[in-house]
């Protein structure tokens, strides 16, 4: 038997020699995505990288092999398609620096969750998180492989739907494990059968956890959301659409209207045009009529009127059912259960008048009622009227209902014609009195010696004003639109990085009328910083060394001297004079810092003391070089975010950007 190697599919191994596994089919002459990590990979020195299973606005997810524990593994990368790119033939990823800002912003939120998920790793309802690290200008994490299927599959395979009985054994777990991460402050926002893994031990996993902008339409990343499931709060990224626990309730109540029916629920936007969801019970009549009124409340379209968490929702989906009462003579009243679907009492079967009544049914949530005897219904035939008593009804009864629906119609009318006096009549300043002006829409001035008429206005609601000192201000921008206006003025600032917001003229908590104007200080970088050392860096590893500096108004410059080190600074000028390493550069002063680099193709020095004098006087009398390559540069707008030139591609990881200062390699 030859060489054998791993299945880039199943991660089995089979005979290096074929090239179709015996084990799943794979060929593994099968293309792959460039932007994605080639199949055969290994990254940390630990991890075989297989195929790429799914992809969405956040990153890949890719089968692999831990080398040392000989497991199968699900490796997890950060990479939002709309801020970066992969570098060609490499795994490494290219982050363009107009979005360095955000998809180091997403990248904290991505991290942080999956550090919050690693504390939940005991929960056998939670895909456990067995490792993360930083590696290609990244972060990754490594899943324990499911050994299941989808939900969605599973149901398939059980004629599209599964019974109350089943649904009652099967979800509880999950339940828990849901208030347990809405607890930890983890919103899932993507609950759902393709979310939801069923194991060969019938438990239930839940998996596709993702930073919150891929679950929310037009929040700063391609966005993920499941037709059907996903609720309405999340297809706007405005803050009115608040989300919560209240969002995981909508998902977990489709993703049990579509286990206990058959059918998918019709998706919310369908329904904020045109609710005609039907209730669970009409497509399935087996479904009890209360657990089919608890899932309708669970999807409610207002979120401020839905079932609010998980645990408002499992004590209604389990709770008894309400009892009715009947008298018969002068008998206690027994208690029977009521059809709320239909807001009536059940009609028993009819039976002889000498025969005793048959013994009410009984159910799985309803055994505690277990009565002897059962009473004839108010609709059993005329002639056994005279066996009942009925209760008198009083007349304020009767007449009460009538006279709160007058009341009622009464106080909108009155709403309505003071809603269209305002709108046709002219208010007269000068009468109106103080107490009936509202006071988000008078403004008064006072001058000495008088006093001028207040003008009132029409405004938006008002609202407090958020902290946005720390934040980056294009993040800002577009999180904020609709309820405020921006003015940004740019200064260098040592203490702050580029586009991140250092002052703010209105104080936070402040209450404000919505569409004001703030005006925000956001820096522009550092005022200036030492050169750096280049001694040892290749040309890509030195341009990263400056921008942390906080040095950005620089330009790569090819040497036109053909001797030197490949791929490595020659020297460094500013205003055409050389400048050495340690020496303070000064961003403020506009003045570029050119960056001469022997090219790939370099000849490499002579070592000859003969050659190497040649070598120098040829240098000596080089003409001057051409520049080649640009690198970002500011440029200072009136009212609008630094705008850079041309997109950097940053080859290898730096740890103090994308490690240690955001706390990754330290887990």
């Amino acid at each position: 038997m030859g060489e054998r190697r791993f299945c880039y599919r199943c991660m089995e191994k089979y005979d290096s020699d074929q090239h179709i596994c015996p084990h799943c089919g794979f060929d593994d002459t099968t293309a792959h995505n460039p932007m994605y990590i080639a199949p055969g990979t290994v990254l940390r020195d630990r991890y075989l990288i297989g195929i790429l299973l799914e992809y969405n606005g956040e990153g890949a997810t890719y089968v692999g092999h831990d080398i040392s524990t000989g497991c199968k593994v699900l490796l997890r990368e950060y990479m939002p398609i709309n801020l970066c790119t992969r570098v060609k033939n490499r795994a490494t990823i290219s982050v363009n620096y107009n979005n360095l800002a955000k998809y180091k912003a997403f990248m904290a939120e991505y991290t942080e969750l999956n550090k919050s998920l690693a504390r939940l790793r005991n929960n056998s309802n939670i895909n456990p998180v067995l490792d993360m690290f930083a590696e290609n200008n990244t972060t990754y994490t490594v899943f324990e492989y499911i050994e299941g299927v989808k939900m969605l599959d599973y149901l398939k395979d059980n004629a599209g739907e599964i019974s109350w009985d089943q649904v009652s054994k099967l979800f509880p777990p999950l339940f828990t494990t849901i208030g347990i991460l809405h607890n930890a402050g983890i919103i899932h926002r993507a609950i759902s059968p393709d979310t939801v893994y069923i194991t060969d031990k019938s438990e239930l996993k839940l998996s596709g956890f993702c930073v919150s902008a891929v679950r929310t339409a037009n929040a700063g990343l391609e966005y993920e959301l499941f037709k059907g499931y996903a609720a309405p709060e999340q297809y706007s990224a405005s803050s009115s659409s608040r989300q919560g626990s209240w969002t995981d309730v909508y998902g977990v109540c489709a993703l049990l209207y579509r286990a206990l029916t058959g059918c998918m629920p019709v998706d919310s936007v369908s329904r904020m045009k045109h609710d005609d969801l039907c209730e669970p019970s009409m497509l399935n009549n087996s479904i009890p009529p209360h657990v089919s009124r608890v899932i309708m409340e669970g999807m409610n379209l207002n979120g401020r009127d839905r079932i609010q968490t998980i645990t408002e929702l499992v004590t209604r989906l389990f709770e008894q059912p309400a009892p009715v009462r009947a008298a018969y003579n002068s008998e206690p009243p027994i208690h029977h259960e009521v059809n709320h679907q239909y807001n009536e009492p059940p009609k028993p079967v009819q039976q002889p008048y000498h025969q005793a009544p048959p013994p009410v049914q009984q159910n799985h949530y309803n055994d505690q009622y277990k009565p002897q005897n059962q009473p004839r219904y108010y609709n059993e035939p005329a002639d056994d009227y005279d066996e009942y008593s009925y209760e008198k009804v009083n007349t304020v009864d009767r007449i009460k209902v009538p006279i709160i629906i007058g009341i009622l119609l009464l106080a909108i009318l009155l709403i309505l014609v003071v809603f269209i006096v305002k709108a046709f009549v002219p208010a007269n300043n000068d009468d109106e009195s103080d107490f009936s002006r509202p006071s988000s829409s008078i403004s008064e001035n006072i001058v000495t010696g008088e006093t001028e008429a207040t003008t009132v206005a029409e405004t938006k609601p008002d609202t407090d004003m958020p902290d946005l000192v720390g934040k980056f201000f294009s993040l800002t921008e577009k999180k904020y639109e609709d309820y405020f206006k921006f003015e940004a003025e740019y200064e260098y600032n040592n203490d702050h990085e580029a586009d991140v917001i250092f002052e703010q003229d209105i104080k936070p908590g402040t209450n404000v009328a919505q569409g004001c104007t703030v005006k925000l200080k956001v820096s522009k970088g550092k005022e200036g910083a030492d050169i750096p050392d280049y001694n040892g860096l290749t040309v890509s590893q030195y341009e990263n060394r400056l921008k942390e500096a906080g040095i950005t108004n620089f330009s790569l410059v090819v040497s036109s001297n053909g001797w030197g080190t490949p791929n490595t600074v020659a020297q460094l000028q500013v205003d055409g004079k050389q400048v050495n390493v340690g020496s303070f550069y000064s961003n403020k002063d506009g003045k570029k810092l050119i960056v001469y680099y022997y090219p790939e193709n370099a000849q490499v020095v002579p070592e000859t003391t003969q050659a190497y004098t040649e070598y120098q006087q040829q240098y000596e009398t080089t003409a001057a070089p051409v520049v080649t390559t640009e690198a970002p540069v500011y440029t200072e707008p009136a009212t609008q975010a630094p705008v850079v030139t041309e997109p950097v591609v940053t080859d290898q990881p730096n740890p103090g950007e994308f490690g240690h200062e955001e706390g990754v390699d330290e887990w």
